[in-house]
């Protein structure tokens, strides 16, 4: 069993001593076509041994030429002038940088891995991207063979490793990472990740005059959490006496024993979940950032696996303002911290995996030698995340982290007023996304967006798999007959379904649909489409029974048939599913999404125009959670192609 570093005493020794680092930026107004290397190689990430010594930490990463970092360098790129990313992987032929569970991979991943390859696929999460070039999970390929020009294996999706961004979008915060199928954890955890920033003329003209911050002032920063050994390396729990960082837990403790029973004390499993004791932004421990005293543009983006963040400011005099999203700048700037003076229960942030905020800190009341840290006030250790009350209390018992806690904290900006401050004109209400169309209207009140065609029922369900083992599932929760066959033989209209089952979602190409995405497990998840960018319609409480905790809602009056009713009050006698009173949206889920977080016993209705046609997944963002088949296809069917 490996000896860990511990998070505490990281923290208390040595939090806020490195800069924040900002990695290099490659403009592809001068680069139409790039190359980018995935490569191992050693960082400093803010680690010192029991002496006060740094360590250096073996990671993966993307690079230009001889160098590469983790994160990889951000590409910045310009709505409709295409680029060409030339993907290519030269991680040493030696087996993965962690330990992989076999256990429930796709063949032909295994036999790649056992050979000592590793498979890659890069995805531009947020893109608006030709399906081939999508990096969708079989789409891998591994390192080139001994004197190979080419990728030795490949996956079943797999065209090439030449991508063509087309940029057809508007002006986003985007980022690239590996999405490889039932390995993504993985490959994302060792630094397979890095910004993608999309510029569009509007965006351009609102930095020209002033109203965003840009250039030093414009910052992206990926918040991640990660746990290490003694001699600062990359710790990721697999083994059955592995310890769960932060906790006296081990992997014991929540895979069942059968599956050591069936593949052995010594076989690497799956962990439902992973949280680290140690936040790394940009790849340093807990960095601080000189601030002048003026406005600041934060690029936020939750990377970790599974945390989700809940991110307070330690001055009350520090306002913060929303001007975007997922998928760009919001239709107005929202203040969401009001910087009076007076902490006010109401005043966090939301941020589940994978979702980018685009914030705007106002540092102008602060002096020189003001500190200010960014804090999370999330659950502590291995407790579930279920939603946040409006003043700012857990939901579902629980624990949240405090300021002396070291995933309490995320960093710390450190006034000087010798630099000089940049003053933006933002303000609540300014205007910011002109041309934004709004999609959610609802003129006759019935609970479906005017602007949808179709509506579909989908849902996340609770599971376990032949081991025991938690393993959840996205499906179909149509009012209809029951079935609780992954594979979908059988058929039926509400029950979970695997990856591997054929497709149950098939926009026709150009139609805009309504998903309402209902949440029948213990714990939120953050519910990711690619291709599209969609807006949250509007998110209901629900209620159901479920006697047998199979995840699965009861059918109440046993005729094999799930009905739904209307109502605060369920009456379980009249339908099995209740939808109740609307739950408050929060200023983090206005504007465009890809993205959305989804409480237990919620139902978030999104709504979205699928405009390219071709093959693509959704998916929940908790990695754990995709990696172990929480994610489905959909096809975007061209009408002019059926037959």
């Amino acid at each position: 069993m490996p000896v860990l570093l511990d998070g505490i005493d990281q923290f208390e020794d040595n939090a806020f001593k490195n800069d924040l680092p900002i990695p290099e930026v490659i403009d592809t107004s001068k680069h139409k076509t790039i190359t980018l290397h995935a490569q191992e190689f050693k960082q400093f990430l803010g680690l010192y041994d029991q002496n006060g010594l740094p360590l250096d930490t073996t990671v993966w990463g993307f690079g230009t030429g001889e160098h590469s970092s983790y994160p990889g360098p951000t590409i910045l790129a310009y709505e409709g002038q295409p680029i060409t990313v030339n993907w290519q992987n030269q991680l040493p032929v030696e087996g993965h940088l962690l330990p992989v569970d076999t256990s429930f991979l796709d063949e032909s991943v295994q036999q790649a891995l056992e050979a000592g390859f590793v498979p890659i696929t890069p995805h531009l999460h947020g893109g608006h991207t030709a399906s081939i070039y999508d990096g969708t999970p079989d789409q891998w390929f591994t390192q080139s063979g001994p004197g190979g020009t080419g990728p030795r294996e490949v996956g079943p999706d797999f065209v090439s490793s030449t991508y063509t961004y087309d940029n057809s979008q508007q002006a986003a915060t985007l980022f690239y990472h590996d999405h490889t199928g039932g390995i993504t954890r993985l490959n994302v955890y060792s630094g397979l990740a890095g910004f993608y920033i999309l510029q569009d003329d509007n965006r351009l003209d609102l930095e020209k005059h002033n109203i965003l911050p840009s250039g030093p002032y414009d910052l992206s920063m990926a918040i991640q959490d990660r746990a290490f050994t003694s001699d600062g390396q990359l710790y990721y729990p697999a083994f059955k006496h592995d310890q769960l960082p932060g906790t006296n837990m081990t992997v014991s403790d929540i895979v069942p024993e059968t599956f050591y029973q069936a593949k052995g004390d010594g076989a690497p499993s799956i962990v439902p979940e992973f949280r680290g004791d140690t936040i790394l932004v940009n790849g340093m421990a807990w960095p601080k950032l000189d601030v002048a005293a003026g406005d600041y543009e934060f690029r936020l983006l939750n990377g970790s696996d599974s945390r989700f963040y809940v991110l307070k400011v330690s001055d009350p005099n520090v306002a913060v303002h929303l001007v975007g999203t997922d998928g760009g700048l919001l239709p107005h700037a929202q203040t969401v911290i009001d910087g009076d003076g007076i902490q006010h229960n109401d005043e966090f942030i939301i941020m589940g995996p994978a979702e980018r905020l685009e914030l705007v800190f106002d540092f102008s009341k602060l002096h020189s030698g003001d500190t200010v840290r960014l804090e999370n006030v999330g659950p502590l250790g291995y407790d579930f995340f279920r939603g946040v009350s409006d003043d700012g209390q857990l939901l579902g018992g629980a624990h949240p982290a405090g300021p002396n806690d070291p995933i309490g904290n995320i960093m710390q900006f450190d006034v000087n007023t010798s630099l000089k401050p940049f003053h933006a004109k933002v303000e609540n209400g300014t205007t910011l996304a002109r041309d934004f169309v709004d999609l959610t209207k609802d003129a006759n009140h019935d609970g479906v967006a005017d602007s949808a065609s179709y509506v579909r029922n989908i849902g996340a369900f609770d599971g376990t798999d032949q081991y025991g083992r938690a393993t959840l599932h996205l499906g179909k929760a149509e009012a209809g007959i029951v079935s609780t066959d992954l594979t979908g033989q059988s058929g039926g209209d509400f029950g979970p379904l695997a990856f591997n089952a054929p497709v149950t979602e098939k926009p026709l190409l150009g139609t805009t649909e309504q998903w309402n995405i209902f949440n029948f497990s213990q714990e939120t998840h953050p519910i990711h489409l690619h291709l599209v960018q969609f807006q949250v319609f509007e998110k209901h409480h629900i209620d159901f029974q479920d006697t047998n905790n199979d995840g699965i809602p009861d059918d109440t009056d046993g005729d094999g048939q799930i009905t739904y009713g209307v109502g605060s009050t369920p009456n379980y006698k009249q339908a099995d599913i209740w939808i109740g009173n609307k739950v408050n949206l929060r200023p983090e889920e206005a504007g465009r999404h890809d993205t959305v977080g989804v409480d237990p016993h919620e139902m978030a209705a999104i709504v979205a125009t699928f405009d390219r046609p071709g093959d693509y997944v959704w998916h929940c963002h908790i990695l754990s959670h995709e990696d172990n088949d929480m994610m489905r296809p959909f096809t975007v069917v061209d009408p002019a192609h059926l037959v």
